[in-house]
């Protein structure tokens, strides 16, 4: 099966086709201003340089945040506009998730307001549950976790910036995840709503 690979939730514009677990091309671009402009016109680009059409694809693979607000909604939009015109099935994976892929890792994303979106994961299983933690909350998490690798927007929190293959972790953590079965009623993961939520009581 043909695979389109979408991320567009935070600092990088990632899509990837993949044919039969073999990846065709990727494009991971930094630059989180640019997924709406250019997130179709890069996915044309792959098409033509590989002579395939949307149709020849059988699913695609987004992430579903969390993010930025704007970003995460490009891929979610372009997901829902394919499937509702094509036969492709859509899958989804944790912006955060897509970080970590099968590794011991700490995910960390910039959530604005000196404030950070953080999961831990290991072997593609979730430690705890995401939340947004403020970013000096970050040093006593990562006590609990001393070996695990951090990832992400790592220098939030003075750490090593790591290369991460965000295509490629998300194709192989999709093979476990089912199809979206309600693709109308498919929204992003807000973490700042629930954390709003939570203030207000």
């Amino acid at each position: 099966m043909k695979t389109i690979v979408m991320d567009t939730s935070n600092k990088y514009l990632v899509i990837a086709l993949y044919d039969q677990g073999q990846c065709l091309d990727v494009i991971q671009e930094e630059g989180n201003r640019r997924q709406s402009e250019y997130a179709i016109v890069y996915l044309g680009k792959l098409l033509n340089r590989h002579h395939l059409k949307v149709k020849d694809f059988g699913e695609m693979i987004i992430t579903i945040g969390p993010g930025s607000y704007t970003g995460v909604r490009v891929a979610l939009t372009i997901a829902k506009t394919l499937a509702t015109t094509t036969s492709i099935k859509i899958k989804t994976i944790s912006s955060l998730k897509a970080y970590a892929g099968y590794d011991e890792v700490i995910s960390v994303l910039d959530a604005r307001s000196h404030k950070v979106f953080v999961g831990v994961y290991q072997n593609g299983h979730d430690l705890i549950k995401e939340k947004m933690i403020d970013i000096d909350e970050f040093d006593q998490l990562m006590q609990l976790y001393p070996n695990f690798k951090v990832v992400g927007d790592c220098d939030l929190v003075n750490q090593v910036q790591s290369e991460v293959n965000l295509a490629q972790n998300m194709y192989q953590l999709a093979k476990s995840e089912s199809y979206v079965e309600d693709i109308d009623n498919l929204v992003p993961v807000y973490l700042k709503s629930v954390e709003a939520k939570k203030i207000c009581k």
